[in-house]
């Protein structure tokens, strides 16, 4: 009887962990794209994000190359058809988890516009950055999706990179 109380015990204490595990915002999209052969999903991971640190270039930003060594992973998705169609069906994904994503801010140019997007854990910090672009030139998308220490600084350089780009 012990032994499956116990048994008991431990697989609800598993379930209980892997249910607090946070999927981030690239997974739940792909998973909404299943099948779906236009759209691509690129992950880096800290050992990659460790190498683009170590990397020296004399144009090298040390805001950014700071920032970078704050980030556990970096999630690109791409999709070069049907951009704006990619974009709504992101945003619409966003909006449905209000209280895990909150929306920051918009850019729109000539050629392009976009929207960002961050998970807080509970002690306040950003984990999570989600950049969305759409390119409507191009008629292409990418999801930029950062998790990690992502602190305002950085997210306002990012923005400001994206909405003066041409």
């Amino acid at each position: 009887m012990k032994r499956a109380a116990c048994l008991i015990a431990a697989a609800m204490i598993c379930s209980l962990a892997m249910a607090q595990r946070a999927v981030d915002f690239a997974s739940k999209f792909m998973d909404s794209c299943k099948g779906d052969t236009a759209i691509h999903c690129v992950t880096i991971g800290p050992k990659m994000m460790e190498q683009l640190t170590k990397h020296h270039d004399e144009n090298r930003n040390e805001l950014i190359a700071q920032a970078i060594q704050k980030l556990r992973t970096a999630r690109i998705i791409m999709a070069s058809t049907s951009g704006d169609a990619y974009y709504e069906k992101a945003q619409k994904l966003l909006q449905k988890y209000p209280r895990r994503f909150s929306h920051n801010k918009d850019y729109h140019n000539d050629h392009s516009h976009g929207a960002f997007y961050t998970r807080q854990a509970k002690d306040g910090k950003v984990v999570e950055l989600i950049m969305l672009h759409s390119d409507t030139t191009k008629d292409g998308l990418v999801i930029v999706n950062l998790t990690g220490d992502i602190d305002k600084e950085f997210t306002e350089l990012l923005s400001k990179s994206f909405s003066n780009k041409k």
